[in-house]
């Protein structure tokens, strides 16, 4: 079997040169939802995994705090995995606030847009145009300069956001969830509320604004204005939503979602849905991982573009057995 499959697109992918990662991290009022993520090792520090993600990505290490981010059970971040991937590919990397709580301590752009609402609530994203106007800025310094622009998330409760923003556009679909099982009723309960609150909604937009986080307006505004280069949305259904309202707002063609087998595996028709034949998927076995093997079992699945790091790093020449390697390198760096 092959490492990466899906659409054949990957077979361009052969210079680190003509790759730029980006981490879009940023918190959102959802993910301090009881059982609503699994992005932390209580609901109130899912708050800081983007952080913490980010220092990982940049700099191998978390900075601010001394905790890795782990689920109740102890698993892993999904960033170890592509901090190890990126070292060995030797990509450029680059990391977003869509929503800090704090400011990484690591060198990245500030919107200063804050945490995104509760949509149940309220409007989640008060600076919704400020955002994609941002996403624009950024998006027309970096077109043309890179050949792939590769869009990753750490957004906690993203996967609930997502889920309420495609259900008020008639797409009622569970998202896939960092959980082994998935907690459908709370997603589903929370989406109502957020419905009940706003009924009908004029257009799209709005339905980001109203329920969505600043991840997926950054990342709109971001595609609005690439013409040169192919984007890829860097993970599963979150960035798959994003890639299907890019589709419905922006009318863009030359748009891939990447992603893992763990995803295929778990929502392939609500990823086929969203994004048809437009999706590659990575094949990873992490079994010889301490930590790590939970993703096997169906815990986390996605999350800061894993998938494509390792894919990209495939595709690029390196063997697997290196990749591997690295990323248990950079695991076991934790364990000290």
């Amino acid at each position: 079997m092959e490492i990466v499959e899906g659409n054949n697109v990957y077979n361009k992918i052969t210079d680190r040169h003509d790759i730029l990662y980006i981490l879009l991290g940023g918190t959102t009022r959802v993910s301090t939802i009881p059982g609503i993520s699994a992005a932390g090792a209580s609901p109130e520090l899912t708050k800081l995994t983007p952080v913490l993600d980010s220092e990982i990505i940049s700099e191998g290490k978390c900075i601010s705090y001394d905790v890795v981010p782990m689920t109740e059970e102890g698993i892993p971040t999904p960033s170890i995995i592509t901090r190890g991937a990126n070292e060995v590919s030797g990509i450029n990397t680059l990391i977003m606030d869509a929503g800090f709580i704090q400011d990484p301590a690591i060198p990245f752009i500030k919107t200063s847009l804050g945490s995104a609402g509760d949509g149940s609530k309220e409007r989640a994203l008060q600076f919704y145009e400020r955002a994609k106007a941002y996403g624009s800025y950024l998006g027309n310094l970096l077109d043309g300069r890179y050949k792939f622009i590769f869009l990753a998330e750490s957004v906690p409760g993203g996967t609930t956001t997502a889920h309420t923003v495609l259900s008020s556009i008639g797409i009622g679909e569970m998202t896939s969830s960092s959980m082994k099982n998935s907690p459908d009723a709370i997603k589903e309960s929370f989406t109502a509320r957020a419905l009940e609150r706003t009924g009908q909604l004029p257009g799209y937009n709005d339905s980001v604004a109203e329920f969505g986080d600043y991840m997926m307006a950054i990342s709109l505004g971001i595609s609005s204005v690439i013409k040169k280069s192919t984007l890829f949305y860097a993970g599963g259904t979150q960035m798959a939503t994003v890639f299907y309202l890019d589709r419905l707002i922006n009318g863009n063609n030359n748009r891939y979602v990447f992603t893992t087998g763990y995803i295929m595996k778990d929502k392939d028709k609500l990823m086929r849905k969203l994004a048809g034949q437009s999706v590659l998927y990575a094949n990873m076995n992490f079994s010889g991982i301490t930590g790590l093997k939970y993703y096997d079992e169906g815990y986390v699945k996605e999350g800061t573009g894993f998938g494509a790091a390792f894919g990209i790093s495939y595709l690029l020449g390196n063997n697997t057995d290196s990749i591997y390697s690295n990323i248990k390198k950079v695991y076991r760096s934790f364990l000290k």
